[in-house]
């Protein structure tokens, strides 16, 4: 047989070796997991394996099945029996190749992998329930234990005993956290999968890089947590003021707030469970003031008082914060009036309006720590009340004098009111002649009652009363006094 032939011939026996594999694979997981293996030169040679050892005999190629029972023995049908334990599947086909070759010279034995063997693992613990569940030998420990763990189990201590009784215990979460796959080990035929409760679980957030809920094995302690778990604080976070929230503690069932120095010793604690490790920015502990008044999305015409913090830098002003916030402002700020309340008590005019428009910085203020920056509202109406027909608020229009708001006031009532003499105020109570004032928004036209008719129409009955009430009391009093001056000693008949 020429070497062309031989080659054809060897070539058309690994087609035919290849290609059940290869359309397995196509339809399902066992495909899929022999094809893997027949690849990966780690694969060990597991109980329930079958290969497919493929010749040339007489011209023809042929083959035949080689299992591997549960001690591990490969029965080479024809020639004998293998031990393949411990021998990993590139080894066992070396070793089944030679082997077939030496007996048969020029049959070009090529020995593959079929499908790669099921076996159980029984996993128990805390667990929905123990279990025995399929697993291969590429079956990764956390890939079998998701569907029976329950919210109380711990993947930082798992224990696995192998057929032959050694124990060992795998932390999953380093596996994840660092790639260390020996921690997320590969089963093997005989393993048992034991997993315990938690000891301790502890939720982590805010400025660190890796917030989340996470268990703690023995010993570790709370700078274990923001450095390992946590992956480190954050460039913005403060680690002087580190919240530590405890819902239960030995003296107290409701629990405690405290805080912690990072960068003393008291890094060192240990944890509880349940505890609440919260990590805040440094921004949260910085110099606050308050923009108060008619600032936020209030509306043209409202009322309603917003409250805005604004976080400081030492030594910021007025000018920086009014510019930072100049988008809070609306139509109704009255920021040529605002002003500064101090926690001491005293109130600094602030003319925001000046600081925005012309930069003049004699109107600048430096903030202090919980400065109020009070904005007054300034609605654009003029207000018209007193003895006109409709008192109320009308629409403020640049220009226009006092008569033409209480002509929209429907005029004065003359019944009350003679004349054309009013009063004007200004929003802070101000009083201003009346042609002399350029009204303003927010301007108070106030109309007295003037007219004397009114006076008399009201209380003419009770006056009446009154006067007569005194005259009849002064005629009393006359005539009692024309009484008493009358003589008491009259002459009588007899002395006459």
């Amino acid at each position: 047989m020429s070497n062309t032939q031989t080659m054809n011939k060897v070539f058309l026996a690994l087609l035919l070796c290849f290609l059940p594999a290869f359309c397995w694979s196509l339809s399902g997981t066992a495909g899929e997991r022999a094809a893997f293996a027949a690849v990966n030169p780690n694969y060990p040679v597991t109980p329930g394996d079958t290969y497919t050892l493929t010749y040339i005999q007489d011209d023809e190629t042929s083959s035949l099945s080689i299992i591997v029972d549960s001690y591990y023995m490969a029965q080479i049908p024809g020639l004998r029996r293998i031990n393949a334990a411990g021998m990993k599947y590139s080894e066992f086909k070396s070793e089944v190749e030679k082997l077939y070759q030496e007996i048969y010279p020029g049959s070009v034995p090529v020995l593959t992998i079929s499908s790669a063997g099921i076996f159980n693992v029984l996993i128990k613990g805390e667990v929905t329930s123990a279990q025995e569940l399929d697993a291969w030998s590429f079956e990764r420990l956390s890939t079998l234990i998701a569907s029976v763990k329950t919210s109380y189990t711990t993947t930082r201590k798992v224990e696995i005993v192998s057929a032959d009784g050694e124990t060992r215990f795998v932390d999953l979460f380093k596996a994840t956290r660092t790639g260390n796959m020996s921690q997320d080990p590969y089963l093997s035929y005989g393993d048992t999968v034991i997993l315990y409760p938690y000891d301790r679980q502890v939720t982590l957030s805010g400025q660190v890089r890796r917030p989340g809920t996470y268990q703690l094995t023995e010993g570790e302690t709370l700078q274990d947590v923001i450095s390992f778990q946590g992956g480190g604080f954050t460039q913005t976070a403060e680690k002087q003021h580190v919240e530590i929230k405890r819902p239960f503690n030995a003296s107290n069932n409701e629990g405690s707030t405290f805080y912690i120095d990072m960068e003393k010793t008291d890094a060192t604690m240990e944890l509880m469970d349940m505890d609440t490790v919260t990590v805040s920015t440094k921004s949260a502990f910085l110099p606050v003031v308050y923009l108060q008044g008619a600032v936020g999305t209030t509306n043209e015409g409202t009322s309603v008082s917003s409250k805005v913090d604004v976080t400081i830098t030492e030594g910021e002003k007025l000018s920086s914060v009014a510019r930072k916030m100049e988008s809070q402002f609306t139509k109704v700020s009255d920021l040529e009036n605002a002003y500064i309340i101090r926690s001491n008590g005293d109130n600094i005019p602030a003319n925001i309006q000046e600081i925005l428009l012309s930069g003049d910085t004699s109107y600048d203020i430096v903030l202090e720590d919980r400065d109020i920056i009070v904005v007054p509202f300034r609605q654009y109406y003029v207000f018209v009340s007193g003895q006109v027909l409709s008192p109320g608020s009308y629409p403020y229009i640049v220009n226009k004098n006092w008569e033409y708001y209480v002509n929209l006031a429907g005029g004065f009532n003359y019944d009350n009111h003679i004349g054309r003499k009013v009063r004007i105020y200004d929003v802070y109570g101000n009083k201003y002649k009346q042609d002399e004032r350029i009204l303003q928004p927010e301007d108070v036209i106030y109309a007295p009652r003037n007219n004397p008719m009114y006076w008399i129409g009201k209380y003419g009955g009770d006056l009446a009363v009154i006067a007569t009430t005194i005259t009849t009391a002064v005629i009393l009093v006359n005539y009692m006094n024309e009484i008493a001056d009358r003589p008491t000693n009259y002459p009588t008949p007899a002395s006459q």
